[in-house]
């Protein structure tokens, strides 16, 4: 009698449960995506991965471009925000480098769907790194070069609240000395933060003394133990460093290597 008693004080007690509507029933939670990584060391300038796909056929670097249709752009960010990215480098000019080039911030028609772009990658969670220029944009350089002030002033609006300014992409392959202190002195009219360079593979930096941070580059196939060493070479110059790109999409061990060896920041998270 007393097991019957129980039985039916417990099916009383959880009348409530089974004929309430489905609606008021517990449901199980879905469950949570598991955390992406997290480098071993800070990164104060970064965890950026600028491409993906076949022949880095995907340019998160291209990101502001009108070119690139905002469903495309979702994709990009959806992407780098799933690898744990918490840094987007971008192109404010690039007149031929990769998917949806063909823009310039100092276009007036391209200047407020970048503005928007901007905001929207902060929105998510990214910090925004501004190159001003592509190498793949001769033209554009040439006309950079004649008068820097007046264009990057035109640009200025993209250059506010960034924790460093890249000068150039791959400089030793387009201007001399003159032409790019140039650029680097216009900037300097409307930005006051560290500024950073960038050259072709290797360990060569004939553009160091323009910037505070040199950026990091390697022929695809190089070692963890190339990378470390490059690093150390550029801290040993007294500039911080960024692991940028020794691979032609995401490599988190290589990237994990330059942050070991004092990277602020990387390009192939």
């Amino acid at each position: 009698m007393n097991i019957l008693r129980q039985i039916w004080n417990a099916i009383r007690d959880n009348l409530d449960y089974y004929f309430a509507p489905d609606k008021t029933r517990p449901t199980p939670s879905a469950p949570s995506a598991p955390p992406a990584p997290t480098p071993s060391k800070p990164a104060p300038l970064g965890l950026a991965s600028c491409w993906n796909g076949p022949n880095a056929a995907e340019r998160m670097m291209n990101t502001l471009s009108p070119r690139m249709s905002d469903e495309t752009f979702a994709k990009r960010l959806a992407w780098m925000k799933g690898r744990g990215c918490n840094a987007v480098h971008v192109f404010l000019v690039n007149q031929g480098d990769g998917e949806a080039a063909g823009y310039a911030g100092w276009n007036d028609a391209d200047l407020p769907v970048m503005l928007l772009r901007v905001q929207r990658l902060r929105d998510a969670g990214l910090v925004v790194i501004p190159w001003i220029i592509a190498d793949d944009s001769k033209d554009l350089l040439h006309k950079l070069f004649a008068d820097p002030v007046k264009l990057i002033g035109k640009m200025r609006g993209l250059l506010k609240d960034v924790p460093c300014v890249v000068i150039g992409l791959e400089m030793n392959e387009g201007g001399d000395a003159s032409q790019w202190k140039g650029v680097r002195d216009a900037i300097r009219k409307y930005y006051s933060g560290p500024l950073g360079v960038h050259h072709t593979s290797g360990n060569s930096f004939p553009f160091a003394s323009l910037g505070d941070v040199i950026l990091g580059q390697l022929n695809p196939g190089c070692t963890e133990a190339q990378v470390k060493a490059q690093i150390a070479r550029i801290r040993a110059l007294g500039k911080r460093a960024v692991g940028f790109e020794y691979a032609r999409g995401a490599n988190r061990k290589l990237a994990q290597a330059a942050l070991d060896a004092g990277a602020e920041g990387v390009g192939n998270w």
